[in-house]
């Protein structure tokens, strides 16, 4: 709390924190290993998976499972995050657009896998490169058991033939958005996640988010630090393979391509990301108490495009029609993304996030403030528009779109459940959140953009009398789009 209190945007410290950014010294969005490390080019992503899964119920598949290879890999991190459109920006410069979207393209995560014996690509511990959609191997062997023992004996870990484990590089991020970027990395794994979530259901397979696990040991089978690069989450993808015995597994003496020519430490991120971390020992405890009991809920029918389709589309909105969507879309897009995340600490789904939302332009809900919670319930009748766009920072983005979403948890319950470690929880399921509302809307040809905001105004506007007031996590705004940051695939 004391990290998201000074990390907290207003009016007056957005003015008082304006810099002018250093170009020169933009940190490197990739992770490029130095020496003679075997590697593994993935193929082409293939197949045709159904838009449904966007409503993956609580990471359970309806479809027959798919095996775990080579082709199955190409196409979770292919579609789930890897670079998919080019946009030159000069004679030599272009910028590279990734599945999911980042606050400012600044990608500051990066995803490891561990592998059982998957076709085509063998056992071992893998770095994947998005722009390349290549493998480098950090490890040989098979070290799944090395990460049940660091997540205390998680079930779901106990048979995933596929674990991804996505890290953070603070200073990605801090470079534009200094001491807040720390919320920033949450949001870029939660988009990730509610991608590879949704393909993998389509796929036939199980996916369980896993925040509970010992940060050190990680760490170390990473061979990284924890301060330059940091643990976030855990995702095991499917069932039915045992993880072995824990392997011997000696520091890694590697190295990377610096990220700048400086780098700026920031402290409070290094304090907030601390104030999460759990001792091995601890793991299985916590886990006994962290039980979030939020029901799973049902959902309607969807759009016939594919998934792959909806991905290749997907891109943020720069500016929206100021003409009506139905509400009846708006209702669909927030029914898959309030589907109970699956976790560790809730396999049936948690859903610390609840949506806030100013309906600005919809057919079928008149014009108000809304919380969604299965259903809309009206908090106030009238045009807010203009609050919408101030509330985003004075942006016209939040005024002009249809509806602009504000990501809700009440923290001091999630930290009183969850503890320390569920702050990374609550902005991690912002991030699956929206970035669910972004594909969902996709699919409906609806444009989306993620948006910062004025954190206590935010609780302020939507605080109804004798209710405990939430904290806004993030900001999703939806609506028909005249310009998108990219064209239509």
């Amino acid at each position: 709390m004391e990290y998201h209190e000074a990390s907290k945007h207003s009016p007056a410290s957005v003015r008082a924190s304006a810099r002018r950014l250093d170009w020169a010294n933009k940190p490197y969005p990739y992770k490029d290993y130095l020496g003679d490390l075997p590697a593994i080019d993935l193929p082409r992503p293939g197949g045709s998976l159904r838009v449904s899964a966007l409503g993956a119920v609580a990471g359970r598949p309806g479809a027959p499972a798919q095996p775990v290879d080579a082709g199955l890999l190409a196409r979770l991190l292919g579609y789930g995050a890897s670079v998919i459109r080019k946009r030159a920006v000069s004679p030599t410069e272009a910028w590279y657009f990734r599945t999911y979207a980042s606050a400012g393209g600044l990608y500051p995560v990066e995803i490891y896998l561990f592998t059982g014996d998957a076709p085509g690509v063998g056992s071992g511990l893998y770095h994947y490169h998005p722009r390349r959609q290549s493998l480098t191997r950090l490890r040989r062997g098979d070290h799944r058991g090395n990460l049940l023992d660091a997540a205390g004996g998680e079930p779901a870990l106990a048979e995933a033939p596929l674990v991804l484990a996505l890290t953070g590089m603070p200073w990605r991020t801090a470079w534009k958005y200094g001491p807040r970027g720390f919320r920033h990395l949450y949001w870029d794994a939660g988009m990730i996640t509610a991608n590879v979530l949704a393909l993998a259901t389509a796929a036939g397979l199980r996916g369980r988010v896993i925040l509970g696990f010992a940060d050190r040991p990680v760490e170390d089978l990473l061979g990284i630090d924890g301060v330059a690069e940091v643990p976030l989450c855990l995702l095991a993808i499917g069932a039915g393979s045992p993880a072995p015995a824990a392997l011997e597994s000696p520091p890694l003496d590697l190295s990377w391509r610096a990220l700048s020519a400086e780098q700026v430490a920031y402290p409070e991120i290094v304090a907030a990301q601390d104030s999460g971390r759990l001792e091995p020992g601890a793991v299985t405890g916590w886990r006994e108490v962290a039980q979030v009991p939020n029901p799973l809920i049902g959902f309607g029918p969807s759009p016939p495009d594919t998934l792959e389709s909806v991905i290749r589309r997907r891109g943020s909105t720069r500016a929206f029609d100021p003409v009506p969507m139905p509400a009846a879309s708006l209702a669909t897009i927030l029914d898959r993304a309030t589907r109970g995340v699956p976790t560790d600490y809730a396999p049936a789904g948690s859903r610390l996030i609840v949506p806030h939302l100013i309906a600005n332009r919809l057919d079928g809900l008149e014009p108000g403030a809304y919380v969604y919670d299965q259903a809309f319930a009206l908090l106030g009748s009238g045009d807010f528009s203009a609050e919408a766009g101030y509330l985003c920072l004075e942006q016209v983005l939040g005024r002009d779109a249809a509806a602009t979403h504000f990501l809700m948890a009440d923290l001091p319950a999630v930290l009183a459940t969850l503890g320390e470690r569920g702050y990374r929880a609550a902005q991690l399921e912002a991030g699956v959140t929206g970035g669910r509302i972004y594909l969902a809307a996709e699919a409906h040809r609806i444009g989306a953009t993620g948006l910062t905001f004025y954190d206590d105004e935010v609780t302020a506007f939507f605080a109804p009398p004798g209710v405990p007031p939430r904290s806004c996590m993030l900001v999703t705004a939806a609506g028909p789009a005249t310009r998108r940051l990219l064209p239509r695939a």
